[in-house]
């Protein structure tokens, strides 16, 4: 099988249709159908069944689709170990991050690398889904969630105290929340359940039972302005609203819990010149806490 032709086996497997497998892939619609028809006719075999809601893998396909994807994680791993082979600044690093983390640490940290290295260009996502940095969807990352990949290169770059925040004006309407009480009379703005399911029992050590969830959001920088807007309280990092949005007030003291923050890398790009350089910016972004 050759691979270039492979890779449009995979983009067709994976979105269903010749116009999102083009997307995907940066080319136009006929170049992955010429493409497909290719790689049939090597094979003498038919990979999809053609019907008008899109391209679905006969059993055939279904057999290649996990040597297809060995074929494409080998590539990959020769791209990445090229990488960590150069020593040079200068090059892409993609990270993959929060939005919180990535606005109240990353920012900071590659502004500062842009003026030390130049030569180095940034690919920064924070979407809720995780990368997957093994398969070399990004190079590395830092998150909250740490990684039970033993492969990978795990460190542990800060821990954050988590506290309950809300507005000014929120205060000033509802009073503060009294420990104990399970958020009677309280708002709350959460992350959805099927997201951060731990949270859903409690906040920082008090209980859920009373509170009212008046919002629900997977977007971290929607979170932090609804509070900054009064809807409720919410638990955030207290380095963050330090750094971030300092007015909001710490409605209970005596709660309190803490998270770590993990940097992952891949290991085949960990040597790499461009790589240690942001590995570097990002530890000074958190002060080696």
């Amino acid at each position: 099988m050759n691979w270039d032709n492979t890779r449009y086996l995979l983009a067709i497997a994976r979105t269903g249709s010749l116009r999102a497998a083009a997307a995907s892939l940066g080319v136009d619609q006929a170049t992955v159908a010429r493409r497909l028809r290719t790689l049939e006719q090597e094979l003498n075999i038919g990979l999809f069944t053609r019907h008008p809601e899109g391209y679905s893998l006969t059993a055939a396909g279904r057999l290649l689709v996990p040597e297809a994807e060995k074929m494409e994680a080998a590539a990959a791993a020769m791209g990445r170990k090229t990488i960590g082979l150069d020593t040079t600044l200068a090059g892409t690093v993609h990270i993959a991050s929060t939005e919180t983390l990535a606005r109240c640490f990353l920012l900071p940290a590659l502004r500062e690398l842009r003026q030390s290295s130049p030569g180095i260009t940034v690919t920064l996502s924070t979407a809720p889904a995780l990368l997957d940095i093994k398969r070399g969807e990004a190079d590395l990352a830092v998150r909250s969630a740490r990684p039970t990949d033993g492969s990978l290169i795990i460190r542990r770059l800060a821990t954050v105290r988590m506290g309950l925040y809300a507005s000014a004006e929120y205060v000033s309407r509802h009073g503060l929340p009294v420990a104990g009480s399970a958020f009677a009379g309280h708002e709350l703005v959460m992350f959805p359940r099927d997201v951060l399911p731990q949270y859903w029992q409690e906040l920082c050590g008090e209980p859920l039972t009373n509170g009212n969830i008046v919002m629900e959001t997977a977007s971290q920088l929607l979170m932090i302005e609804a509070v900054r807007q009064g809807m409720g309280i919410s638990m955030m990092a207290q380095e963050i609203v330090e750094r971030c949005c300092p007015e909001l007030v710490n409605v209970m003291p005596s709660r309190s819990d803490s998270a770590d923050i993990w940097l992952v890398v891949n290991p085949d790009v960990w040597s790499a010149g461009r790589v240690r350089v942001v590995i570097e910016a990002i530890k000074d972004a958190f002060g080696s806490r």
